[in-house]
């Protein structure tokens, strides 16, 4: 391999990536996170299976119902 050539680094998660990781490992059901957040489940359960992606109000309801903050990297 040549040694001039810079490594790669990984691509950072997508917010897409990270919620539905946080949603997976938080250890609630798909419809007590759909009950409490105030989104409906069967949209929680379409981004979750990558049926669909969510809005940025979606993804607000949900961050605040996992505790996770919302920021704009600069």
């Amino acid at each position: 391999m040549d040694s001039h050539r810079r490594k790669l680094h990984p691509r950072p998660s997508s917010l897409v990536d990270q919620l539905r990781e946080a949603i997976a490992n938080c250890g609630e059901t798909q419809y007590r996170i759909a009950k409490e957040s105030g989104v409906p489940q069967p949209v929680v359960n379409r981004f979750m299976t990558g049926g669909r992606g969510i809005s940025l109000e979606t993804a607000a309801k949900l961050c605040a119902y996992l505790r996770l903050r919302l920021a704009r990297i600069r």
